[in-house]
């Protein structure tokens, strides 16, 4: 896992490459100007030759993204590289969506035809997601994500964005997980609920406002939950009967700490709690002496995450393995502590 301090150095590197960026309506558009001279049998081919364009635009969206974290991963391509990819999808998605409805509007207008268009923009839900919609505000307007720094994590088969704020915002994906050519594992929509309360069985456990569809054409079931601790998306790859793509959005504070581990060296006590699997962590750092809390730098494997607040803690998120956690006091000493999160 990799940090990266989202703020004006990467906003200029996103602007630096605005080109790559920058989405143009008119290169989607699918039906020109001949559609309303057009015979019947003339419209119904527009209509379906500019559905299949925009299928395949689609599609190309995963395609980009998995390229760019393969090669995020091999150290071919950079982290602002890579959220560069990943906040263009997010346009791109916006785009094609809208594009799908002008399509399915003047479809309406022709006799005997019609287009599968909702689970196409549904699909595309899939790359506008809270994370991502939060890099492409920053860009836009010049402002920084809420918390400043972004966890990055990726491999051959996927990757995992991290964000702490006032809430913790996790991405994952998963493309190992999607194999759209295969039929899918599930009877029917019950059968692959009941699938889907066994893999978030705390989700289902407190749920508020359960919401659960299929998306046939594309092989898909969205899981759309908001519980006592926040809210779950999800979707569920009816070929491979596995999460393909998941967000969570979490209450930190509700959230239970699992370990607490304290050190005492050059007169501080350091106290890391953690919460539960792919959580975050706090590290609350006072003065061994009079108990005081104490306002300091924190890194973590030499990455500054930023610093403990007037009540001596902040809240992190904490490498997978051993990692190294340094304070450094006011007399400019360096205090390490080495940890090993589950």
């Amino acid at each position: 896992m990799r940090y990266a301090e989202y703020g004006s150095d990467l906003g200029a590197a996103l602007a630096s490459a605005d080109d790559k960026i920058r989405v143009d309506h008119a290169q989607y558009t699918t039906v020109d100007k001949e559609f309303d001279d057009a015979t019947a049998d003339e419209r119904r081919e527009l209509l379906q030759n500019g559905y299949e364009r925009l299928k395949e635009q689609s599609d190309g969206l995963e395609e980009r993204e998995r390229r760019a974290v393969r090669s995020h991963a091999n150290d071919e391509l950079s982290d602002e590289q890579l959220l560069q990819v990943l906040v263009r999808n997010h346009r791109e998605a916006t785009v094609l969506s809208e594009s799908f409805a002008e399509l399915d509007e003047r479809s309406d207008r022709v006799q005997n035809f019609s287009l599968l268009v909702d689970d196409e923009r549904d699909k595309l839900e899939m790359h506008r997601t809270e994370i991502r919609a939060q890099l492409d505000s920053a860009y836009r307007y010049g402002g920084s994500v809420d918390g400043n720094v972004i966890a990055i994590e990726t491999s051959r088969n996927g990757y995992v964005l991290s964000l702490l704020g006032e809430s913790y915002v996790r991405e994952a994906t998963r493309f190992d997980n999607r194999n759209a050519s295969q039929s899918t594992q599930f009877e029917d929509i019950l059968d692959a609920y009941d699938h889907a309360r066994e893999l978030y069985p705390w989700a289902y456990e407190t749920v508020q406002s359960p919401s659960f569809n299929e998306y046939t054409t594309v092989q898909l079931y969205k899981i759309d939950n908001n519980h006592e601790h926040g809210h779950l998306e999800a979707y569920l790859d009816g070929g491979t009967g596995e999460i393909y793509r998941e967000v969570q959005v979490i209450d930190r504070t509700s959230l239970p700490f699992e370990n607490r581990k304290t050190s005492v060296k050059e007169g501080v006590e350091i106290s890391v709690m953690e919460t539960k699997a792919d959580g975050p962590a706090t590290v609350s750092v006072n003065d061994s002496e009079t108990g005081d809390p104490i306002s300091v730098p924190i890194t973590v494997d030499g990455f500054a995450v930023g610093t403990t607040g007037d009540d001596g803690s902040l809240w992190y998120v904490p490498p997978k393995g051993e990692y190294e956690l340094q304070v450094k006091t006011a007399d400019g000493t360096s205090v390490p502590v080495t940890l090993s999160s589950s």
